[in-house]
């Protein structure tokens, strides 16, 4: 219903301003405020910085998504006050929920009312106003941002979702513990039950090079608890949609990719794929189906003891309204299982949004101001300049074996972009698991549909990467 009614509104408003935006040419600021001898000084003026957050978030005072009194509440608070002195600035900052933000921002900008310079919010509401020209590319604002600096402002696979045709139209500050992080569907991993069970640590095998179809099988069987009539325990508790997605992926296939000709084509169309559908069926539908808890909430599972192996969302395991590393005394995480097509160890996760994606509004008054405060806000804090420091950061204050971190941040690194909110994309790369067709049957079925979405909504995407990187891959 929400997917629906924004729609609708995106359709009310591009009816209505496409024909005014969609001709506007790039903007040239004008630099309006003094840069002498490496110093900036921008004279006192106040930006907006309005920061959409989930409910869970709102519960916690907080400054810049980070809990007060924390160690980074405090850097926070303290990254804040030093840029407003060293600039000469005011940044006024509004906690604001997330879909609400996102929606009163389309219609502010929509009516060229002005509502902030800078947003940060849910990624695909970036990707729908960047058509008709509400945010500002970020080749227009590269003066003010170094937004080419990948390491600090997120790699092209992970801002995919922000690409549009000729230009990058979003950041997410990629060095910024918690704030930053944002995908699915990593398996966490209940370490009581396995040492009840008497059972090797998964992350064993991982760490070996034997985390493969063929183990993912056996420990399905071997974690599956059944006493008479009575479940004691699934093995794994993953929705349909979620196993579908991931295990295509996991023999190295991505949602488009290049054939021999150098032309995109759905990720479906290669034999890698097709190995992963007929095994994925094969587990899922067959013997091994009634292993996979596939209704109970994964969360709850996981917490409630009722499964081995959860697959979630990142943010439900760290960060502001998480509950796993509050609530778990002792969990694991894992990537997924692999085929026989990648190098053992291969990690990856998929992600349909960025939670906390920062755009610029093309009603703002001062987009250059604006980019060169955040610019600054977002430097790594002093210590965690590296991912090392913040791998052994995490490890600390979330994780119980420093395996967790790394591969926690292996599958964000190489997380590929569903295309969700893209007319079912992301359905398409599940409905294969509960068709009860073949993979040729399949593909067969939805073949046109596939190539159509592709040009439709996948190919802007690439043309844009294509754009400001010469190159899609």
């Amino acid at each position: 219903m929400k997917k629906i009614a924004k729609i609708l509104l995106l359709a009310m408003i591009i009816s209505v301003f496409a024909s005014a935006c969609g001709s506007a040419e790039p903007e040239v600021f004008d630099m309006d405020f003094v840069k002498e001898a490496g110093k900036i000084d921008l004279e006192g003026i106040e930006i907006v910085y309005e920061i959409g957050l989930t409910d869970a978030a709102l519960a916690y005072d907080n400054c810049l998504g980070y809990e007060l009194d924390t160690q980074f509440g405090d850097l926070a608070v303290q990254r804040l006050k030093d840029v407003q002195e060293n600039l000469n600035c005011v940044v006024k900052t509004n906690y604001v929920n997330n879909g609400v933000s996102c929606r009163n921002f389309v219609a502010c900008s929509a009516s060229g009312t002005f509502m902030c310079d800078v947003i940060s919010g849910t990624s695909d509401m970036w990707a729908d106003v960047a058509r008709i020209g509400m945010v500002i590319g970020m080749s227009e604002l590269e003066d003010y941002i170094d937004f080419r600096n990948e390491a600090k402002w997120g790699y092209r696979n992970m801002l995919e979702v922000v690409y549009y045709e000729d230009d990058l139209y979003g950041l997410v500050p990629l060095l910024w513990p918690e704030v930053s992080v944002s995908y699915g569907s990593p398996l966490v991993v209940n370490e009581e039950l396995i040492s009840q069970l008497g059972a090797t640590d998964p992350r064993d095998y991982l760490e070996n090079g034997e985390w493969t179809w063929e183990k993912f099988r056996e420990v399905l069987e071997l974690y599956y608890v059944k006493e008479g009539s009575e479940v004691k325990h699934y093995a794994l508790t993953c929705s349909d949609a979620t196993f579908g997605n991931m295990f295509i992926l996991s023999n190295g296939s991505h949602y488009a990719e290049k054939d021999e000709k150098g032309e995109f084509i759905p990720g479906f169309f290669t034999s890698r794929a097709m190995k992963a559908m007929d095994e994925g069926i094969d587990i899922f539908r067959g013997t091994l189906g009634e292993t996979i808890d596939k209704k109970t909430d994964a969360v709850e599972a996981i917490l409630g003891g009722t499964t081995v192996m959860s697959a979630v969302n990142s943010d439900s395991i760290i960060g502001l309204g998480s509950r796993i590393a509050k609530e778990m005394d002792n969990f694991g995480i894992l990537s997924w299982p692999t085929g026989p097509d990648v190098d053992p160890g291969y990690a990856f996760g998929i992600h349909s949004n960025i939670e906390r994606c920062i755009a610029f509004s093309r009603v703002s008054k001062h987009p250059e101001v604006a980019a060169t405060i955040i610019n600054a806000i977002y430097e790594p804090f002093e210590g965690y300049e590296t991912l090392d420091s913040i791998i052994d950061l995490m490890t600390r204050n979330y994780f119980y074996d420093r395996r967790d971190s790394e591969v926690f941040y292996d599958m964000y690194f190489n997380s590929d972009y569903t295309y969700f909110h893209y007319s079912g994309m992301y359905g398409m790369f599940h409905q294969w698991i509960t068709s009860g067709k073949t993979p040729t049957e399949f593909i067969e079925a939805n073949e046109d549909m596939m190539n159509e979405r592709l040009e439709e909504y996948i190919l802007p995407t690439m043309r844009g990467i294509e754009a400001v990187w010469g190159d899609a891959e």
